[in-house]
């Protein structure tokens, strides 16, 4: 029971910029003895310091409590399907330092595994406070992803399968590994401190080099009996009988990822003549789709119907999930979102509604808010959230 009130007190703290004692028995009708005894032990322990004094209310100027954001190091690594983010993180969540890394994905996983403990090292050497412990290391993985045993079971862009980055990994670093799927990482960074804060039933779209889903009921992850909930862009969107050798049916990732617009990019010259004109740096991707984008703009018609046409397409699969599941809320991200300063969301959003079964009980539809560094923010709250548990605060003074 001791821990429990103390995650309790804990996740009150660290949900608030500042806060007292007396906000504290307020908001968990905790007895005022248990509140005292708590905050003084967190504070033993260094995970709670002061804040300051806050506002009178008709007595003394209570002392505000914060969480002590130097108390852990976070470690975290976003795994993409060409680069890698690495970073070092406080409790806060705050990133302290980054640092990308090319995968050589022919290299094989045990390469890039090799080359992330020794770019966590030189980060930790550099970047961490003296004397912090190191709470862990979060993972955001490309692929699908066994959460509880840590393993990349397999990814298409990456060419790698059954990978256990949580134990080799774990046993390289001698910390605790905590590993989840990129667009699951997301979701949990908007939920926790993004545009999906308070909502229960809600769906994550990511519409970027592939296209994944993430659906949350009552306030949980679906991962599915296989953890390969959320597939989205491997709907199959060609009835047709397999060609002869056993190849798939196309699937809307091969219509309208990031990926196959690019492949539909190069053959416009419009679209060739204003990548050329770029200049240098930013990924080939990006460079193809703010090509596209821009010739679409000018008025190029075979750029608008690439454009055109993944947009029905994803307007169409949306809307689809929407009639499966009902969610309160659809949030959307990914390089396709913000293309252009988000000039394909309104289109897409029209042809949403017009496929919705009841377009008078629609969702909120919106953009993610976090960014780029969505899914790094996600891992590391997998790493926060264990070193501030129940049961690691129960041993005492927490560890990584």
């Amino acid at each position: 029971m001791r821990a429990l009130n103390t995650q309790l007190v804990v996740d009150r703290i660290r949900g608030a910029e500042a806060t007292s004692q007396a906000d504290l028995i307020q908001a968990t009708k905790l007895t005022t003895g248990t509140i005292v005894s708590i905050v003084r032990d967190l504070c033993r322990r260094g995970l709670v310091v002061r804040a300051g004094q806050g506002v009178s209310r008709g007595g003394r100027r209570p002392t505000l409590l914060r969480l002590n954001h130097s108390a852990a190091t976070v470690l975290c690594c976003q795994v993409g399907s060409d680069t890698a983010t690495v970073a070092v993180l406080d409790l806060g969540a705050e990133i302290l330092a980054r640092r990308d890394l090319t995968i050589e994905r022919e290299r094989g996983p045990e390469a890039f595994m090799a080359a992330l403990v020794t770019c966590l090292q030189d980060l930790l050497r550099t970047h961490a406070p003296v004397d912090s412990c190191i709470a862990g290391l979060g993972l955001s993985l490309h692929g699908a992803v066994d959460a509880h045993r840590g393993v990349m079971l397999f990814s298409e862009h990456l060419g790698w399968r059954d990978v256990p980055f949580g134990d080799q990994l774990q046993q390289a670093l001698g910390v605790p590994v905590f590993a989840e799927g990129e667009t699951r990482t997301m979701t949990l960074a908007e939920r926790r401190q993004g545009a999906a804060q308070g909502a229960q039933d809600f769906v994550l779209v990511e519409l970027d080099t592939g296209i994944g889903m993430v659906q949350v009921l009552e306030g949980k992850l679906c991962r599915g009996r296989h953890h390969l909930a959320g597939e989205l862009g491997f709907t199959v969107w060609d009835t047709a009988e397999p060609a002869a050798g056993g190849q798939r049916p196309r699937v809307l990732e091969d219509i309208a990822s990031l990926r196959a617009l690019c492949h539909q990019a190069e053959q416009v010259p419009e679209v060739v003549a204003a990548v050329a004109g770029q200049p240098p740096g930013g990924t080939t991707e990006a460079m193809w789709l703010q090509g596209l984008v821009s010739a679409s703009l000018a008025g190029h018609a075979a750029a608008r119907e690439i454009l055109d046409n993944a947009t029905h397409a994803l307007g169409i699969a949306i809307a689809n999930i929407v009639n499966l599941l009902d969610p309160e809320l659809v949030l959307l991200t990914g390089r396709l979102v913000y293309a252009a300063d988000g000039a394909l969301v309104d289109p897409l959003c029209s042809c949403i509604q017009r496929h919705l079964l009841d377009a008078r009980r629609a969702p909120r539809i919106e953009c993610a808010v976090l960014g780029t560094d969505a899914a790094l923010l996600g891992a590391a709250g997998l790493v926060i959230d264990h070193f501030l548990s129940a049961d690691n605060l129960a041993r005492g003074k927490p560890t990584g």
